[in-house]
Order: structure tokens, then C-alpha cells, then sequence
């Protein structure tokens, strides 16, 4: 969602022969997210900027956000990591109540960590671990935080981890007893196990 400068609140320098900023820009867009992108064949001496953020390495995409705060060649979920930690922090971007939830709690897959993590006011209060394997995950534990049980949370981590999965076409083996009984219990779940 390209536009004009002073609607904008993040800056992404790419070109379009990159593979990584087509992505980039891809997520972003499905998201609703605004922002300015800056195409180094276009412009080549906006290049510099792309040198200073990377300590003069030319990579590209470099994401700029409000807080001056920049991601090099993010992943997707490297993305939602940060949009996320941006909303807890009261840095909003514009269009980004299509990922986050301003009145309560949003999911995100930490892939470094094997994990979704259900976040809420900066911390995680709820967890799923999961596996990898052939398009599917398999998840083993699903744990609350002891100081937030009782809210319903590990019912909204599965609804925001069924609905990631479902987007990516992924399916599930639910090991932990909390999480099939959810499966069980939600019919409209049934088509992401793994057959």
C-alpha cells in the first residue's frame, strides 16, 4: 500500500528484482499496513540510508518504523514480532488493527523460540509449544503464566494459533490434552487436524 510520504509511519527500501522485499511487501499489504516504499533502482542515492542502517552492508529489505526502530531482511514472523512489540509499546502503525487487537491480546508465531506466544501489554502470558514436520505442526504443551490463569487466555492463544496455521495451511496434531480437548470442543477446527 504505497502512497504518499505524509500518510506513511514506516519506510521500506527495496527493489523490485528482491525476492525478500516482494514479501516483504506482500505482508504488509495483506495487512493493511501503510507505508513508503523506496525503490533503490528508482532512487540510487537513497542507497546511503540502506548503508547507515547496516553498518555499510547493501541488504536490502531495510524497514524503517516510527521509532526509528529498523528491521534488515526480516522474516514474516520477525515482522509480526515487531509490530507487535511497536502496539505494546503504544507505537501504533497505521492499518495495523488487522493484526493487532487493541483491546486485548494478540498471537505470534516465535519461530526462533518454537513457540506461539499470546502477548498482552508487552508480556507473553500464555504459550504453545509446537514441532515442525511436512506442513503440519505438533503441539506437546500449552502453558498460562500462574499470575493470569483464569482469563481465558490459552482458549485465545489456540483461536489466534488455529487461525495462523489455517492461513498458512498448515495442520495440527494437538498432544497436549488442552489443546485437543479445544479441537474437540470447536467443530469448525476439525478440518486443520492432521488427517
Amino acid at each position: 500500500m504505497a502512497g504518499f510520504k505524509g500518510d506513511m509511519t514506516i519506510t521500506m527500501y527495496g527493489a523490485d528484482w528482491c525476492g525478500d522485499c516482494l514479501r516483504a511487501k506482500a505482508w504488509l499489504d495483506d495487512r493493511g499496513i501503510a507505508y513508503v516504499y523506496v525503490d533503490l533502482v528508482d532512487k540510487p542515492d537513497e542507497t546511503e540510508r540502506v548503508l547507515e542502517r547496516n553498518n555499510g552492508v547493501q541488504k536490502i529489505p531495510v524497514i524503517v518504523f516510527p521509532d526509528d526502530s529498523h528491521l534488515v531482511e526480516p522474516s514474516n514472523d520477525e515482522l509480526s514480532a515487531h509490530v507487535a512489540l511497536l502496539a505494546d509499546a503504544g507505537i501504533h502503525v497505521q492499518g495495523e488493527a488487522a493484526l493487532v487487537d487493541d483491546d486485548g491480546p494478540a498471537v505470534f508465531e516465535n519461530v526462533h523460540l518454537g513457540r506461539f506466544e499470546l502477548l498482552h501489554n508487552g508480556d507473553v502470558v500464555s504459550f504453545a509449544t509446537y514441532s515442525s514436520h511436512d506442513g503440519s505442526i505438533t503441539v506437546p504443551h500449552v502453558e498460562t503464566d500462574p499470575q493470569h490463569r483464569g482469563n481465558g487466555y490459552a482458549a485465545q492463544l489456540m483461536e489466534g494459533l488455529l487461525s495462523i496455521i489455517r492461513a498458512d495451511g498448515r495442520t495440527i496434531t494437538p498432544w497436549c490434552s488442552f489443546a485437543a480437548s479445544h479441537l474437540r470442543d470447536n467443530k469448525q477446527h476439525h478440518d486443520l487436524l492432521t488427517g
